[in-house]
């Protein structure tokens, strides 16, 4: 709870910061798809024989991009599969086994973004996720997850000016262990390319 309270505050203290720019650049919005992949893995700590390894993961979603001179608002829908791998030494053998951790989520990141120059949006904002399959084999203890995702849009010009490139950095907070030993937390890597409904803002 004291996580979420500094997101919070740090989310509402940049806003007011953020709405003091002034630019006569343009204000609107349009919807976005999204596709792309993402380099999971859990940082773990406590009492536990699993080593954590990196997993390549798809991402899809829908997202919504409001522009407001040079500040940028973009909340997201998202599926996305986090988790990483799991390495374990086998007793009595040699060698190591390697577990597949595929949690599946519904996520949605509420992002605030800087447009430093035209074409480029620094973003940061919460993300709040639900897990589908929380509970079952080899998913998450846990049904909620809360992060914070730091990253970039990039708009691309000329003949692929239809498209943009998300490059993000998402840190969950919460313990999604389903060992009551263990603490499990969430870190991906994404990169995904966006195809704009709409003409870009």
């Amino acid at each position: 709870m004291h996580t979420y309270r500094l997101l919070v505050l740090a989310f509402l203290m940049s806003s007011s910061f953020l709405v003091r720019a002034q630019s006569n650049k343009p204000t609107g919005g349009h919807f976005g798809v999204k596709i792309g992949a993402s380099l999971t893995r859990l940082n773990v700590s406590g009492i536990t024989a699993n080593i954590p390894k990196q997993s390549l993961a798809p991402i899809l979603g829908v997202m919504y991009r409001y522009r407001l001179q040079k500040i940028v608002l973009q909340p997201e829908v998202l599926l996305a599969q986090k988790g990483g791998n799991f390495q374990t030494l086998r007793i009595g053998a040699a060698g190591r086994d390697t577990e597949a951790n595929k949690y599946y989520y519904v996520s949605v990141p509420v992002l605030l973004g800087y447009i430093p120059t035209e074409g480029l949006t620094l973003q940061a904002g919460p993300e709040f996720s639900y897990a589908l399959n929380a509970g079952k084999t080899n998913g998450p203890g846990a049904k909620n997850d809360l992060g914070l995702a730091v990253g970039v849009h990039y708009d691309f010009l000329d003949m692929l000016d239809k498209f943009s490139l998300h490059l993000r950095y998402v840190q969950g907070f919460t313990n999604v262990s389903p060992d009551p030993l263990a603490v499990y937390k969430n870190r991906a890597l994404q990169v995904s390319i966006v195809y704009n409904l709409f003409p870009k803002k």
